[in-house]
């Protein structure tokens, strides 16, 4: 929801008339002026001038200030994908996902006909990576000791109690565009993790009892597992996977009494949360962390609940100084650094988000106009993210918005490891920027 200061449902009517007059005059001067002109630069239409006789002005020089913060958490429960896994970055430092998740019944199990158990494998599919495939990790389960809340709120800082020893270990190298042979079955990319037989060989034993009639009685013998990945985490090594948890499950194999071949699977449906860390000792994230002045042509996002930007324009209400104006179009430009996505993708969206005098965060008013326009996808051409804030600045410079600044984060943050180096407001080939393009009412 939008922060407090900033309610898109009510309305300034006397300046909107005054916006809506002065720009539909202006464009209507402009077709007539430009119907009788051989060339449109006569009129300078490629770049507006910053003075032009029908008194529209452009800039693009507004002061922006970027501070880089660490970002306080994500949700990270029920999200549409886990990540799992842990990279070295060689600007960003360290950063490890991890997913606690229930493991529940599907139906009621009756293994009244078991001859013998074969073996218990978790099995994780992973459509999609981010970093380095070449670095081997071993990935490690453990048991939970307590009990994840389907119904409860929680943030990607979580931890839950676990077992002190692992029930299942795999070492592996990902492969995320080759698909497996299972049982001369091909089957798409995936992690098949065994786990202790003893586990198995516990859970067949409590055929016909309560903990297998149903979730509810599941629950209380087994609370879920904690899936975590170490390894090598040197800057440029590492790995994070994207788990399809809605595919992925839990896979109990046995024989029967007449010596077919069966397996039971449980889901990994229910509750489940993705915990993410960050260390950024030592990276140059890190440095300007600690001072905001290191390296501060520079700025930095990352996802995981990694970091955000503090955007600032602290001399907005000067453009106010010889008169009211209206703003025709503001659009800020964001601009990743040349070489920076090389081994690490950029992200496709960004969000600028308002924020009120009380530090609440919320969507800037242009948010919820029609689709499409407030912006913020990726220009891959230009390596540009644009977002067009008119109406934001517009309620700024008429005092009905508070000047308290933006945060910049990557959308989707919880379900994706992207990250981004881009031009903060010093830099001089990739500068962000604020073009603004306005006319002073007499």
């Amino acid at each position: 929801s939008a922060p407090s200061s900033i309610d898109p449902t009510k309305k300034n009517f006397s300046s909107e008339r005054a916006w809506r007059k002065s720009f539909f005059s202006t464009i209507f001067i402009l077709l007539v002026l430009i119907s009788g002109c051989k060339d449109s630069e006569e009129l300078g239409l490629n770049v507006l001038p910053e003075n032009d006789p029908l008194g529209t002005a452009f800039t693009d020089t507004v002061t922006i200030q970027c501070r880089v913060l660490t970002e306080d958490s994500v949700r990270g429960d029920e999200l549409s994908a886990s990540l799992l896994g842990a990279y070295g970055d060689p600007v960003f430092g360290v950063a490890k996902a991890s997913i606690y998740s229930e493991v529940l019944l599907h139906g009621s199990p009756t293994f009244a006909t078991l001859g013998t158990v074969d073996s218990l494998v978790l099995q994780l599919f992973y459509p999609g990576y981010y970093a380095a495939t070449t670095t081997p990790q071993t990935v490690n389960v453990y048991r939970l000791k307590e009990n994840i809340d389907p119904a409860a709120t929680y943030f990607s800082f979580k931890d839950f109690a676990k077992s002190d020893q692992p029930i299942g270990s795999l070492t592996y190298q990902q492969r995320p565009f080759t698909r497996e042979v299972v049982d001369s079955d091909t089957v798409s990319p995936q992690l098949r993790i065994p786990l202790d037989l003893a586990l198995a060989n516990e859970i067949v034993g409590l055929n016909g009892q309560a903990p297998l009639s149903g979730n509810v009685s599941w629950r209380q013998f087994f609370k879920g597992i904690h899936i975590e990945s170490v390894g090598n985490t040197e800057p440029g090594n590492g790995c994070i996977s994207t788990i399809d948890v809605f595919n992925s499950r839990m896979n109990l194999y046995y024989h029967d009494t007449t010596n077919t071949p069966r397996v039971y699977q449980f889901t990994l449906n229910g509750g489940r949360v993705n915990h993410f860390e960050h260390d950024f000792t030592g990276s140059a994230v890190g440095r300007q962390l600690q001072d905001s002045t290191y390296g501060d042509t520079l700025t930095y996002l990352q996802a995981m609940s990694g970091t955000k930007v503090k955007i600032s324009m602290p001399f907005l209400k000067h453009f106010k100084d010889s008169g009211s104006i209206v703003v025709n179009k503001a659009e800020l430009n964001i601009t990743l650094t040349d070489g920076s996505t090389t081994g690490y993708p950029a992200p496709f969206n960004l969000l600028a988000l308002a924020l009120d005098a009380n530090g609440n965060v919320g969507f800037p008013v242009d948010y919820f106009e029609t689709s499409g326009y407030y912006g913020g996808g990726l220009d891959a051409s230009t390596r540009t993210y644009r977002f067009n804030l008119a109406r934001q600045i517009q309620g700024i410079l008429d005092g009905r918005i508070g000047n308290n600044g933006f945060y910049l984060v990557i959308s989707g943050s919880g379900v994706q490891a992207a990250r981004a180096v881009l031009g903060s407001g010093k830099n001089l080939t990739d500068r962000m920027k604020l073009k603004l393009y306005y006319t002073k009412l007499p």
